[in-house]
């Protein structure tokens, strides 16, 4: 099989995060369906797509979109990316575990998926069910909130693990409600699982600026915080600026723009101290406020060593659109020199984990 690249590898994913892809019928048949006959689940709305790796080198969460352009084929049982007549690469196809698409039970009744979920090599635990921020790009405020017991947790967890293979863990999902038992239930979380998998798998945690408990969000609690966490285990931290310039902070993000652009980088550059550089992430969502903004974001990350993670945006209302290909790419190169002025990289640092973000590999 021949291939014809005009682009770089990166620059077709890129544009297949802005037009997804279509499948043909040959490829769709030769797929794992779930119980609805689906090939992917609705996931959160970064993660919803299909995993495709373009010449067994760079990841992508391509949405399924019958009107674009790219289009995968089954030729001789291999999947092949074309455009147009323009045969680009193979590539191989990763879906969603069986307990995903076959939308198993725990013993509580409940899915396997509102607790834990895998992409690639890695597992995501949600403690909390819905959020208590109201970001304008996300739509798990639109669940009921509602904090899973650490029990079912644990079945969700062992469940994957007898049936899925993953190489590292993230504690994610909704910010908790501003009270104490819910911030005591979190380190319960963290604590639990840090001590009980810690020293059988890497584990990271996403969640915003925060001390031990609700009375202590100042400088001595990020500190006693952050303590906790290396103490219980925890391998890394994702803590996610999203957004640089004051006005999209308060319009998109207010929750967390309450917390403040300054204390977010104070806590930042305690974690990197504390966790060490390349185990501290923030996310930038790319697309809603100006590149230069991007850019300011980047620089800030990277002088308190910090790994900065590009995300697209992906519309969630009818203001705003998909930053284009053009747009992506100019962000990422810019902000790679900018990265590498530090001697750091983007991130994340693991391949399978860049599926959703603007990287070149």
């Amino acid at each position: 099989m021949k291939e014809i690249r005009t682009k770089e590898l990166f620059e077709y994913k890129l544009d297949l995060l802005y037009y997804g892809i279509s499948i043909d019928r040959e490829c769709y048949n030769s797929l794992k369906k779930g119980n609805k006959n689906q090939i992917n689940n609705e996931d959160y709305i970064t993660t919803r797509g299909l995993m495709i790796v373009l010449n067994s080198s760079v990841y992508v969460n391509a949405n399924l979109n019958e009107d674009s352009p790219y289009k995968v084929y089954l030729i001789n049982e291999i999947y092949v990316l074309k455009y147009g007549e323009i045969t680009i690469c193979t590539v191989n196809i990763i879906q969603p575990p069986d307990f995903a698409l076959q939308a198993a039970k725990l013993s509580n009744g409940d899915l396997v998926i509102n607790y834990v979920n895998v992409h690639g090599d890695r597992i995501r635990i949600q403690p909390i069910d819905g959020c208590a921020n109201k970001c304008k790009f996300c739509d798990l405020n639109r669940k009921e909130y509602m904090l899973h017991s650490i029990d079912d947790l644990d079945e969700a967890f062992q469940y994957a693990l007898n049936n899925v293979g993953f190489r590292h863990i993230l504690i994610s999902g909704g910010s908790p409600l501003n009270r104490s038992e819910d911030y005591e239930y979190l380190n319960n979380v963290y604590e639990f699982f840090g001590k009980k998998y810690g020293k059988y798998f890497s584990i990271d945690i996403m969640f915003v600026p925060r001390g031990l408990n609700i009375f202590s969000n100042n400088d001595r609690g990020y500190l006693e915080f952050l303590r906790k966490l290396k103490e219980w285990n925890i391998s890394g931290l994702s803590i996610n600026l999203e957004l640089y310039n004051d006005f999209y902070r308060q319009k998109y993000i207010p929750q967390k723009d309450s917390v403040g652009r300054d204390n977010y980088f104070k806590f930042i550059k305690m974690a990197v101290d504390i966790f060490g550089v390349g185990n501290v992430r923030s996310c930038i969502i790319i697309g809603i406020e100006n590149i230069s903004d991007s850019l300011r974001a980047v620089e800030e990350l990277c002088k308190v060593g910090c790994l900065p993670v590009l995300s697209p945006y992906i519309p969630n209302d009818e203001e705003t659109f998909l930053p284009n290909p053009d747009f992506m790419k100019e962000v990422l190169i810019k902000s790679s020199l900018i990265a590498k002025k530090y001697n750091l990289e983007l991130g994340p640092l693991c391949d399978s984990c860049k599926h959703n973000t603007i990287h070149f590999r």
